[in-house]
């Protein structure tokens, strides 16, 4: 009888040790899993990043700032992409639903997407530099020939005052 209990306490004590090994199996594969992975940093940033602007002009900042964010706090680069949709404008998800599965979760094709169907490539940002030359060059030679009517009329004026005297 004594037996017997010995033998029932002993395979209690492995299906229990066996339980706790099995807990343990399943905590390290969740601690490991993409899920687990993709939340702990969703929280650890979620007060740390803004939305994507509005302003076509400032996107490439934003995309600079989350970058070095990135960086700083040492998030495993094929979770990027995928951390970054929550905070994209309307208009960058909108383009990002149109892009093939693959690509998406790739941070480096996201991110040309945007910006190429955003128009912010190199050529376009010339484009824009030269026509807001050629608007500053107008306003310039604009406000030079007022200052020039202006300077005439004041030494027509000072003549006339002091040949009346």
């Amino acid at each position: 009888m004594e037996m017997e209990e010995r033998r029932q306490a002993r395979l209690l004590e492995e299906r229990k040790l066996e339980q706790e090994r099995l807990l343990k199996e399943r905590k390290m594969e969740w601690k490991e899993s993409p899920a687990n992975k993709l939340k702990l940093w969703g929280d650890a940033l979620r007060n740390a990043i803004s939305r994507m602007p509005v302003e076509p002009v400032d996107i490439v900042s934003w995309f600079q700032f989350l970058e070095k964010l990135f960086e700083q706090l040492k998030v495993p680069v094929e979770l990027y992409a995928v951390l970054m949709r929550p905070y994209l404008s309307d208009k960058a998800k909108f383009l990002l639903s149109r892009v093939d599965l693959e690509e998406s979760t790739d941070y480096g094709a996201v991110k040309r997407y945007i910006l190429q169907e955003m128009q912010l490539t190199p050529s376009v940002y010339l484009d824009k530099f030269q026509a807001i030359s050629r608007t500053v060059l107008k306003h310039t030679t604009n406000l030079v020939i007022s200052c020039h009517r202006c300077l005439c009329i004041r030494s027509k004026v000072v003549r006339w005052v002091v040949t009346t005297n």
